[in-house]
């Protein structure tokens, strides 16, 4: 196995795939070879043909949000955006995924991931790559706040209770903005309502 392909710059995480067509061998072979490196804890396995590379110096458990993706549209959001931005002081238990794919949760040896299903069209704005050595696409201040509460509009009890929410720096036209993508006109009248509260 070209170990020494672990430690390049797009390595931190990645698939199979990547790393097959690297070290020049078949997807078979890379699959055996990065199992085996999982075996004996120098790779965690995030899920199927994704690979998290722990030891990396750009490695954190967010970096591993794109490839865990793959095809579908996403971004880190609701309280691990909102935790990101200062908004609120309390750290998510999960990591938390907007996603056009389905619902589900992934518990690996690096984190716990979340994702939430959102329609493409609430994907359209608000949205922008991390400043970091190993980027991945993050919500807004705003737009994480419109997602959580547009899921808890939704999704039943998920995020009825928020913890204490910093709102000083933040856009309330900004977030009536984001909460349009729904074309729903009830989508940004409880945004607003929820807002009234929050500021309270």
């Amino acid at each position: 196995m070209k170990f020494e392909l672990l430690t390049a710059p797009h390595f931190a995480a990645f698939t199979t795939r990547e790393f097959a067509t690297d070290a020049e061998v078949a997807i078979a072979t890379a699959t055996r070879q990065l199992g085996a490196a999982a075996d004996r804890g120098a790779l965690v396995r995030i899920t199927r043909g994704v690979w998290a590379n722990p030891k990396h110096p750009d490695f954190h458990p967010l970096v591993c949000v794109p490839k865990i993706l793959g095809g579908e549209q996403g971004y880190v959001s609701f309280l691990t955006a909102l935790h990101l931005h200062g908004v609120i002081s309390q750290i998510p238990r999960t990591i938390q995924v907007a996603t056009t794919g389905h619902a589900r949760r992934l518990d690996t040896a690096v984190g716990t991931y979340e994702l939430f299903q959102l329609a493409p069209k609430l994907m359209r704005d608000g949205v922008e790559w991390s400043q970091t050595r190993a980027p991945y696409r993050l919500a807004s201040a705003e737009k994480a706040l419109v997602d959580t509460l547009y899921v808890a509009r939704h999704r039943g009890a998920r995020f009825r209770s928020l913890p204490e929410v910093e709102l000083r720096g933040l856009s309330r036209r900004r977030a009536l903005q984001l909460a349009a993508l729904a074309e729903d006109p009830r989508v940004t009248r409880a945004v607003a309502q929820r807002w009234a509260e929050l500021a309270a």
